[in-house]
């Protein structure tokens, strides 16, 4: 009995032998890393950089989209008003018509002296050439007033019908274009939240920096000193309030006053100065005068910059001397830096 039980061990301890031999011959594949985390400090800023451009253009693109939504939305209510115009016209137009067909009624039907006034009454009727040439001046003077009121109410008319018309198509166009604005806003919104989860992955690997890797990220760079401006231009003015925000912090969709994304900081630079911009920096790109992009010595203090090869998606105010001074990106704040190598436009306001 003993001898069996010596038998059973020894095959389990050789089953068990077997399959960890087994189980050792098995290849082991090896942990994948999420392709989304950054392998150190380095790699975290560049795709901080990378995800934070890609929320820019997000952003800007959904500020085009509110800036078009709030025209397209404008264009409803002056079609509406236009739309309300035409009608009262029309309606005026009608009135109109009864008043002048009865008074060109009136004057068709009335007797001159007891007969019909037309150019053989006249000459009928007429016992000299002086009255019949009066007499007929008088018919001519009545015939030519029917028919200017009949062509001023014909073309009243035609007017209203016209003006309705063109209001009615101006009314559907701009309400079919604020229905694809505010698709495409839903669409930026989702796209943005898409962003912000890759904005915040990145976020949390830059948060095991070091503090001086945080302090050399966070620094708000140089100062300089914009005292000797010359005063005047909205430009200048509008920059000598942009820098007065240095420090502040870059988040996503702000204007103020505790924080702004690139053109936000511009918007509200220069209300300051009475000047209303669009909202995002590929419609600021439309607005004020085009100076030569290649000729930096025609650019002066105020200036809008614009960056983005594969669309504008930046904007900042040039502060001179190669220098500019905008709300970057996450992570950074408000800052003077050298004007980018991506740069496509400079517009001047005023």
């Amino acid at each position: 009995m003993a001898s069996n039980r010596l038998k059973r061990t020894m095959r389990g301890a050789l089953t068990a032998g077997a399959v960890a031999v087994a189980v050792s011959m098995v290849p082991v594949t090896p942990a994948v890393a999420d392709p989304d985390t950054p392998a150190n400090a380095s790699e975290a800023l560049k795709q901080l950089k990378a995800l934070s451009e890609e929320a820019e253009k997000l952003t800007e693109e959904l500020h085009k989209a509110n800036d078009d939504l709030k025209a397209k939305e404008g264009e409803v209510t002056k079609a509406n008003e236009e739309l309300t115009k035409a009608n009262a016209a029309g309606e005026l137009a009608k009135q109109q018509e009864g008043e002048l067909r009865g008074r060109v009624d009136q004057l068709a039907s009335s007797n001159f002296q007891g007969t019909r006034v037309n150019h053989i009454s006249a000459l009928l009727l007429s016992r000299s050439p002086n009255e019949f040439l009066d007499k007929l001046s008088m018919v001519d003077l009545i015939t030519s007033e029917s028919k200017d009121s009949l062509d001023k109410l014909n073309a009243t008319i035609n007017q209203a019908k016209t003006a309705a018309r063109l209001a009615d198509e101006a009314k559907a166009k701009a309400a079919t274009a604020a229905t694809e604005s505010a698709r495409i806003k839903g669409e930026l919104e989702n796209r943005k939240k898409e962003a912000a989860k890759k904005q915040e992955k990145a976020q949390q690997a830059l948060d095991r920096l070091s503090l001086a890797e945080k302090k050399k990220l966070e620094d708000a760079g140089l100062d300089i000193d914009l005292s000797d401006l010359p005063d005047g231009g909205l430009g200048t003015a509008a920059l000598k309030h942009a820098v007065t925000q240095k420090g502040k912090p870059y988040v996503w969709g702000a204007e103020g006053p505790n924080s702004y994304d690139c053109s936000g900081l511009t918007s509200w630079a220069y209300s300051k100065v009475g000047v209303k911009l669009p909202r995002s920096s590929a419609q600021q790109a439309r607005v004020g005068s085009a100076v030569p992009v290649g000729n930096r010595d025609a650019w002066k203090p105020g200036d809008l910059l614009f960056f983005g090869s594969r669309g504008i998606h930046h904007v900042a105010l040039y502060a001179g001397n190669g220098m500019q001074f905008h709300a970057s990106t996450s992570g950074q704040p408000l800052k003077y830096d050298k004007v980018q190598s991506d740069l496509v436009s400079v517009r001047r306001m005023g």
